[in-house]
């Protein structure tokens, strides 16, 4: 069994499952869920081979393993991210519990996504050829994870519209709102929310300094928008933020 190298050169190891306890993938059925709630999501249990964990953030380079093998978080974060020509990391996306972290990846030389999974996260690791066997007699959890990704997509590009359209603080409540809608799609009635990036990485994705990041928190924070309790957030009233800014939730019906 291969796995993919971390930043460093060095294979990142990962122990083998045993028994369908171990393998298990109950966050990514109540994900996929949605799109068919008649639909059996056990037979994804058979891809595991492997399992990730640890307790510093591990980066796993696009030229290798990634490929051949799908990430699945089991708990913790993610995001993929790539260096730019200048030397400014630059993340496009990322991951919360049950998501596929690499189901899409173009292969692109001029711009190869990596994948850091944050410190403390588990992270089941699936065959792709396996999974695409299983897909391959079932139609149902093939369209449940296409429906899927179509809607992490849609996210992706209203994330964009607001990077481009808005001002700093817009686009930082945008992304607290993405932070808030990953996370509940598998722990709908949480309120107080683990802050899953520093403030150096939020910034990466908004295109922001760690300092302008801290700033506009704080004034988020002085017009009560968002509240803070150590490592987790909270938004007191999400729904106002969702209104004002016609944003679309990751389960909200297309139009």
């Amino acid at each position: 069994m291969g796995f993919a190298r971390d930043s460093d050169g060095s294979t990142l190891l990962a122990r083998h499952v045993m028994g369908a306890e171990a393998a298990d993938l109950p966050l990514l059925m109540r994900r996929l869920a949605p799109w068919r709630p008649a639909s059996d999501f056990t037979e994804l249990n058979e891809c595991v081979v492997g399992r990730l964990t640890g307790e510093r953030d591990r980066s796993l380079l696009a030229t290798v393993g990634l490929a051949d093998q799908l990430y699945v978080l089991g708990e913790g974060f993610a995001f993929d991210f790539t260096v730019l020509a200048a030397g400014k990391r630059h993340i496009f996306d990322f991951y919360g519990p049950g998501a596929i972290c690499n189901w899409t990846r173009p292969d692109r030389e001029d711009r190869p996504e990596n994948l850091m999974i944050k410190a403390r996260s588990e992270v089941f690791v699936l065959d792709r050829a396996r999974l695409d066997e299983v897909l391959a007699r079932r139609e149902d959890l093939a369209g449940a994870i296409q429906d899927h990704e179509v809607r992490r997509a849609m996210r992706i590009s209203q994330r964009v519209r607001a990077l481009i359209s808005q001002p700093a603080k817009e686009c930082l409540r945008s992304l607290l709102l993405d932070f808030e809608d990953e996370y509940r799609l598998t722990e709908p009635d949480a309120t107080w929310l683990p802050m899953p990036f520093t403030q150096e990485e939020v910034g990466d994705i908004i295109g922001a300094t760690s300092v302008h990041v801290s700033r506009t928190m704080a004034a988020l924070e002085k017009n009560g928008e968002v509240e803070r309790h150590g490592a987790l957030f909270r938004l007191p009233d999400s729904a106002a933020s969702r209104r004002q800014m016609a944003y679309r939730s990751f389960l909200d019906p297309i139009p």
